[in-house]
């Protein structure tokens, strides 16, 4: 059986790992950002999903989930957490970037918007900083999730 939790700042350390088997770009472990994790029987850490929080919006990041568990829902949960927490905090939109993970997103329950509302929304997440130094804006794909 999996769980999913909120981490701890003892679990960077795995989440990072986690993200970089996947190639994604590392995760910024600041304040203010809230990160979950599902962990398998032996409480391993096999998938993560963290957001950066703004005013009125959060910036979902870094989603990923152990290719060996793929297809049994844990990535909707990974998601479902995010979300629920976010309406339990007022937020009116959760956003992400996603170029390869769409129909996933739209299944969800995402909406494709133009990356530059995503960037008015959140514009000092950091996130936004380290695609726009990476190079990346202009060929990203933001989606948002209405609560």
């Amino acid at each position: 059986m999996y769980t999913v939790r909120v981490a701890t700042v003892t679990d960077y350390a795995a989440i990072a790992d986690v993200i970089a088997r996947y190639d994604m770009v590392a995760p910024v472990f600041h304040v203010p950002s809230t990160w979950w994790v599902v962990c398998d029987p032996h409480q391993q850490i096999c998938g993560t999903i963290g957001v950066e929080h703004g005013d009125n919006a959060w910036l979902l990041r870094s989603a990923v989930v152990d290719t060996h568990i793929r297809g049994y829902g844990v990535g909707r949960a990974l998601t479902r957490a995010l979300i629920d927490s976010a309406a339990q905090h007022g937020i009116a939109h959760v956003y992400c970037f996603s170029t390869d993970a769409g129909e996933f997103w739209q299944h969800m329950g995402f909406w494709e918007v133009p990356v530059t509302e995503l960037l008015a929304a959140l514009p000092n997440a950091p996130q936004v900083a380290q695609f726009d130094h990476l190079g990346w804006l202009p060929t990203e794909v933001a989606w948002r999730y209405d609560l």
